[in-house]
Parts: C-alpha cells; structure tokens; sequence
C-alpha cells in the first residue's frame, strides 16, 4: 500500500510538472513580447536582463503605433500615420468575409458531397481533398497570373478570393463530416412535409450543423488573420496591406524598431485571442461531434 501510495503522488508531481512547464513555453513568448512593448529603449537592450518587467513601464510604442512618427536613426522605420488602423480594418474585413463565405459555401457543398449521388462525386471529393496537403507555395504563381489578369492585384476582394479558394477544400471535409452525422430520417420527414431542398438547409441542415459552422468560421478566421505569404505578394499599396504584412515595416535599414514591433505584435494577437475565447463552446462542440458518433 505505500508503495502504491507513493508512486501515485510520484506520477501526480510529474503530471504537475509537465504541465508547468507548457504553460510556460506556451505563455513565455506571449509575455515577453508584452513585456517589451511597454519597455523603454535603454531597458529593452540591457544587457544582461535586469528584471522580467520594465521599472518604468510605458505605452509609448502604443501611442507611436497608431499615430506614426517612430523614427531610428534618422530613418522612419515605423509606419506612418493612420496605416495601422487601415490595416486592422482590411485585416478585420478579409478575415470575417472570407470565414463567412468559407462557411456558407463549404456548408452546402457538404451537404452535397454528404448526401447527394451525381456522377463523379468521388472523383471531385478526392481532388478537393489533394488540395488540402498541398503547401500555398506551389500554386503561387498560377494564383498570381490569374489574380493579375483578373485586374485584382492589390485589392481586398482579391485577397477574399485567394483566401476563399484556399480555405474551401478543408470546409468541404470538415462540414461533409458534419452532415453525415444528422440523422437521414429528420430530412427526410421534412421533405414529407413539403420542405424543398433550401427550405430544408435553411430549417434543417443549418441549425443541426451550427456547431460544425462555427467551427469551420473559426479556423478559417484564424488562418486568413495570421497568413503572411498571401498580403505579402498581392498586395502593395497601404491602403490594401493587412497586418501581418505591416508587422515587417518596423525593420529599417540600419535598425529595427523591437518595442514598436512588440506593441504591433499584441495588438495583432489580441482579436484572435478573444474570437477564439468568444467560440470556444462552439469550437469544442463541433470537433467532438465530427469525431464521436
């Protein structure tokens, strides 16, 4: 019995301690970056590191961050005044319309591929799937040709479209997934009742599959808001450059401004984070629900 006793508190200690350390690993990285946006100058390139927070805190980097103004070494490596607020306005409205129509599009293509018979269905699903692990690189430049010939370089619905197409595959999955849970006889009781088929997405299909919806909105929200590759190559002007792609101006010539680009770094993570925190129950639901039956 005290041997048992032991080795359960033993495991316990070491349960305790993993975990720990993840947080950790997990939190450090956020609290540094806090740590050196509210940081002078002087303190952030102390060396060696005098304490884990400021002795002077200030929101400076914030107060240059949305007015502009920051400059290093006679260079002005901060961006200029009101490019941050477009940038989280263009960022904002990429990420919610495309998750939108990811969501919409990917719902009823799923319920398609879920519950309809039509020749070659297996062949487009399989394709629609061997997008999937493709990494966005090799499609570049076909993308680039098309956006460009389209006269979409450098505009927010270029960015929705590339996005939209590059989220599309993995919707599809997740919500046909989704679909196939519902079970057949509710639909079909509907349509014994009059329902045609979008009166049965809209009264049926819809409600059962919200949990599957938002889950899809989420990652797809998340992804167009921390993509860089995408803003980076189609878009060029500031009044269509998205956050991510802002982050990178805080690097001039002879230095690189670390607090303004810390400050930018939170504000960045910030709208996630609470998306994230906003859809949690929906995000949890929804995975369980494609992965239980």
């Amino acid at each position: 019995m005290p041997l048992s006793f032991n080795h359960y508190y033993i495991r316990r200690i070491w349960i305790y301690l993993f975990c720990a350390i993840a947080l950790l690993w997990a939190i450090g990285p956020i609290y540094w970056i806090f740590v050196s946006s509210i940081s002078t100058r002087m303190e952030l390139y102390a060396t060696p590191i005098k304490s884990w927070f400021p002795s002077e805190p200030t929101w400076d980097a914030y107060i240059r961050l949305f007015q502009g103004g920051g400059k290093y070494r006679g260079g002005d490596v901060s961006p200029t005044e009101g490019l941050m607020w477009k940038s989280l306005f263009n960022t904002l409205f990429v990420s919610i319309v495309s998750a939108a129509f990811v969501t919409f599009l990917s719902t009823n293509a799923g319920y398609v591929f879920a519950r309809m018979k039509f020749k070659g269905k297996g062949v487009i699903f399989f394709f629609l799937m061997l997008m999937m692990p493709l990494p966005l690189w090799v499609s570049i430049i076909a993308l680039f040709f098309m956006i460009s010939n389209a006269g979409l370089i450098d505009t927010l619905t270029g960015m929705i479209l590339l996005f939209i197409v590059f989220l599309l595959p993995l919707g599809i999955w997740l919500m046909s997934t989704f679909v196939r849970e519902i079970n057949p006889e509710i639909e079909e009781a509907a349509i014994v009742d009059g329902c045609n088929r979008w009166q049965l997405m809209r009264w049926i299909i819809y409600p059962l599959s919200k949990s599957g919806m938002a889950a899809v909105f989420l990652v797809s929200l998340l992804t167009v808001w921390n993509n860089f590759l995408l803003p980076l190559i189609f878009t060029r002007s500031p009044d269509s450059q998205m956050l991510t792609v802002v982050l990178s101006l805080f690097v001039g010539q002879y230095e690189v401004a670390w607090e303004d680009m810390a400050a930018a770094a939170v504000v960045t993570m910030l709208p996630p984070f609470l998306i994230a925190l906003f859809f949690q129950r929906f995000l949890i639901r929804g995975m369980t629900l494609g992965a239980v039956k």
